[in-house]
């Protein structure tokens, strides 16, 4: 029976995360037009995402990193957990993990499992839901996904 309530607790978390970052996403589509701009680059030393049009940067976001997926060996890696990412970037994972070993979701302790893009989907949400983050951001590459959330995020004023 724990078992049970346990996986529906996970479930109504999960759901109530998503639903929590489709709000924040369309507010940052809205607000920053995030889905018109040229180009994104983020920068792991400063925590920086930035959106640009014509080689001028339009808008700025603070970032960390979530996690990543890879289509190689089909897993989710939390960024805590992985050695390339700069400890400024993913500080603020440590909550989601102290979240995670509060409530017994295996899924936000276990550093790498077996997942695909929605379970990276599905995490970024829980951290945005924990750490009340402005959005999340995804970036591609040949061999998977990597998850940022967007703790802070203005206009560039030239």
């Amino acid at each position: 029976m724990t078992d049970v309530i346990a996986k529906e607790e996970w479930c109504t978390t999960v759901s109530d995360a998503c639903h929590f970052l489709t709000e924040r996403q369309d507010e940052l589509m809205r607000d920053y037009k995030l889905k018109e701009h040229q180009r994104f680059e983020w920068d792991q030393a400063t925590g920086v995402l930035t959106f640009s049009n014509n080689g001028v940067p339009a808008v700025r976001a603070k970032i960390q990193f979530v996690g990543s997926v890879s289509t190689l060996s089909n897993t989710w890696l939390w960024s805590w957990a992985n050695p390339s990412v700069g400890a400024s970037v993913k500080d603020k994972m440590t909550w989601v993990k102290v979240y995670g070993e509060e409530r017994n979701f295996a899924a936000l302790t276990e550093d790498q499992w077996v997942g695909d893009e929605i379970d990276g989907w599905e995490m970024t949400c829980v951290a945005a839901l924990v750490l009340n983050a402005k959005g999340a951001y995804r970036t591609e590459s040949e061999a998977g996904y990597t998850y940022l959330l967007i703790t802070d995020i203005q206009w560039v004023l030239n």
